[in-house]
């Protein structure tokens, strides 16, 4: 599909600081995430889940998607699960996780604007993928799902960013695969992005009613100026 539109009309400036939410947007996790999982649940004598039934489950931190792969008779297993999932994943967390296409040339293209990383990942889980993949320096900012009290899609990860890089929301632009992405950035001002080819399907997207909607990250280079 083409974007959406171009940006707004009630855009009056150019975008200073674009950020980026990690898994399903910057980078694909799922294999390594699944792994994980799969490792807690084995662990706790469950059945595993494909890597598509993992996928459905990730997009609100660590605990969330561990509850979600539990079932509902063995939810007092969380905190065994979040502690096995954090072993395995700490150890495999760069074992098959990549960029997506594009990723690479769009981080060389607006190198010389604010670059920022929110994800619901824990925040070391989340610096040691950017480390591994040598692009950390790249970015002003690198918050985690354990960065602030809220995560996404409370706004006050995208706040605390504009406020620590000195832009207004008018000024950004919040890009990820998920609605809790395109919630979070609407509610922080800013304008939104959302891209297709993460975790989510195509219509939640639609409905959380972003900005723009874009099927390849590198569609971001010719649409803003």
């Amino acid at each position: 599909m083409e974007p959406t539109s171009p940006l707004p009309d009630k855009l009056h400036q150019p975008i200073k600081l674009l950020i980026f939410d990690l898994d399903g947007t910057l980078v694909d996790t799922q294999d390594d995430l699944a792994s994980s999982v799969n490792f807690a649940l084995r662990s706790l004598s469950l059945p595993e889940l494909e890597v598509a039934g993992v996928m459905r489950l990730v997009g609100d931190g660590m605990r969330k998607l561990l509850q979600r792969a539990l079932p509902r008779s063995r939810q007092n297993d969380i905190d065994d699960a979040i502690a096995l999932f954090r072993q395995h994943y700490a150890e495999n967390l760069l074992v098959a996780t990549r960029f997506y296409p594009g990723a690479l040339e769009v981080l060389d293209h607006f190198s010389a604007r604010g670059l920022a990383v929110i994800s619901n990942k824990p925040e070391a889980f989340t610096r040691t993928i950017l480390e591994g993949l040598v692009v950390a320096e790249r970015f002003g900012a690198i918050l985690g799902g354990d960065s602030l009290p809220t995560l996404k899609p409370s706004p006050e990860p995208i706040l605390h960013v504009m406020s620590q890089l000195g832009v207004q929301p008018e000024q950004t632009l919040m890009i990820g695969d998920s609605p809790s992405d395109i919630v979070a950035g609407k509610a922080a001002g800013a304008f939104t992005c959302a891209v297709t080819y993460g975790y989510r399907a195509e219509a939640l997207l639609s409905d959380a009613e972003p900005d723009l909607m874009i099927d390849r990250l590198v569609e971001l280079i010719s649409l803003l100026q």
